[in-house]
């Protein structure tokens, strides 16, 4: 994920539509249609988390749904040898994805 790609403004602050199509599908099942994608904050608004970089993913609307049901848990990225990798526990199995 680069800078350049995401287009970031002076704020830090990521263009939601932009990282809508180059992240392009759902992190958590795949759905890659650009109308039910959702740029998801990982530390949510109300905990003053910020549309930047490493605070945000793509999610389709029914994972999104799950996230704010607490089917999903989405925790933060992380560094590892395949590079910036993001924690997921869905069903309460841990992925990185």
């Amino acid at each position: 994920m680069s800078n350049k790609d995401i287009n970031i403004n002076e704020n830090n602050n990521i263009d939601k539509q932009i990282f809508k199509h180059t992240q392009q599908k759902c992190i958590i099942c795949g759905e890659n249609s650009y109308c039910t994608l959702n740029v998801h904050r990982i530390i949510p608004g109300k905990d003053s988390g910020t549309y930047t970089k490493y605070n945000c993913t793509n999610i389709c609307s029914n994972c999104h749904a799950k996230v704010h049901n607490g089917e999903i848990v989405i925790d933060k990225y992380y560094n590892s040898t395949k590079g910036l990798l993001l924690r997921v526990i869905i069903n309460g199995e841990e992925k990185f994805v």
